[in-house]
C-alpha cells in the first residue's frame, strides 16, 4: 500500500474514533508503522492540574495523548516543562512540519533550552519530528513524533508525517468537541432500574443474564435499556454505557 494510501486510511479511522483510547491506539500503530518510537497529541497547557496520568486525557477544553516514558511525563508535567520546551516553542513559529534537528534555526537556543533537550534525550526521547496544529480562537497544539536512541527519525516519511499529524490533530480536536457537546447538553436523569441493567451491559451481561441477576423478564430488561438509548437519544446499547461514563451518571468504579 501507498503513502498516500496509509493517510487516506488514517484521516478516515482518525475522523471516526469513538473514544480518547481508540485515538491513543491509532496513532500508536501509525507511529509504528512510519518508524517512530513514540507520539505526543497535545495542546500545549499546563497539566499540573491534572496530574501525570495524562496518556488519554481528553477534556471539552484539550487533548493530551501520548506514550513517552511515564517517568518523563511526571517529570515534565511537575516541572512545567512546557512553557519552555524548544519543540514546543518552535512549533509556535512555524506552520510546517519540522525535524528537531532543525529547532536551532527557527528559534534562539538558549542555555536551558540545550540542558532541556539533553535531559529529553536522557529521557529516551532522542530526535523526532513535530507537525504544529494553529487553528484561529484556540490553543496551539502539535503533535509530535519521536524515536529512541536506537534508530535516527525516519526522513523519508517526514511527508507522510506532516499528513498524518495534521490529520491526527483534526481528529483530536473532534473528540473534544464532542466531549464539550455531552457536558453542555441538558443532564440525563436514569431511574435506578435503568442504571442497573446499563451497569450489566458494561459487564457483557445479555438480556437473559440481567434478568436472572435482577429477577426480571428478559422483555422488561430490553424495555430498560431501550428506554435509557431514548433518554440519550443513541442508537446503540454500548452507547449508553459510553454516554453514562461520560457524564458521571455511572461511575467507572461500578464497572469494575
Amino acid at each position: 500500500m501507498s503513502q498516500l494510501a496509509d493517510v487516506q486510511k488514517f484521516n478516515e479511522l482518525a475522523k471516526a474514533v469513538a473514544s480518547p483510547s481508540d485515538l491513543h491506539r491509532l496513532m500508536q500503530e501509525i507511529s509504528r508503522e512510519m518508524g517512530f518510537d513514540h507520539f505526543a497529541l497535545v495542546h500545549h497547557v499546563d497539566l499540573r492540574p491534572r496530574g501525570t496520568l495524562v496518556d488519554h486525557l481528553v477534556t471539552r477544553d484539550f487533548m493530551a495523548l501520548t506514550d513517552y516514558p511515564q517517568a518523563w511525563i511526571e517529570e515534565y508535567i511537575e516541572n512545567k516543562i512546557v512553557s519552555n520546551d524548544p519543540v514546543l516553542l518552535a512549533s509556535q513559529r512555524t506552520m510546517a512540519g519540522f525535524a528537531w534537528s532543525k529547532i536551532p534555526k527557527i528559534i534562539k537556543m538558549t542555555s536551558a533550552h540545550r540542558e532541556l533537550t539533553e535531559r529529553t534525550r536522557q529521557a529516551g526521547i532522542c530526535d523526532g519530528f513535530t507537525v504544529p496544529a494553529h487553528v484561529p480562537g484556540e490553543m496551539i497544539g502539535s503533535c509530535n513524533f519521536a524515536v529512541g536512541p536506537t534508530h535516527s527519525p525516519p526522513e523519508d516519511n517526514f511527508m507522510m508525517a506532516q499528513l498524518i499529524g495534521a490529520f491526527a490533530f483534526e481528529g483530536g480536536r473532534q473528540l473534544v468537541a464532542r466531549m464539550r457537546d455531552i457536558q453542555d447538553a441538558s443532564p440525563v436523569k436514569l431511574t435506578q432500574r435503568q442504571m442497573e441493567c446499563i451497569v450489566l451491559v458494561a459487564k457483557g451481561k445479555s438480556d437473559w443474564e440481567i434478568g436472572k441477576i435482577l429477577g426480571l423478564s428478559p422483555e422488561t430488561v430490553a424495555s430498560y435499556i431501550k428506554s435509557a438509548r431514548e433518554r440519550y437519544d443513541v442508537p446503540a446499547r454500548i452507547q449508553v454505557v459510553l454516554r453514562a461514563c461520560f457524564d458521571g451518571t455511572i461511575p467507572l468504579s461500578e464497572l469494575f
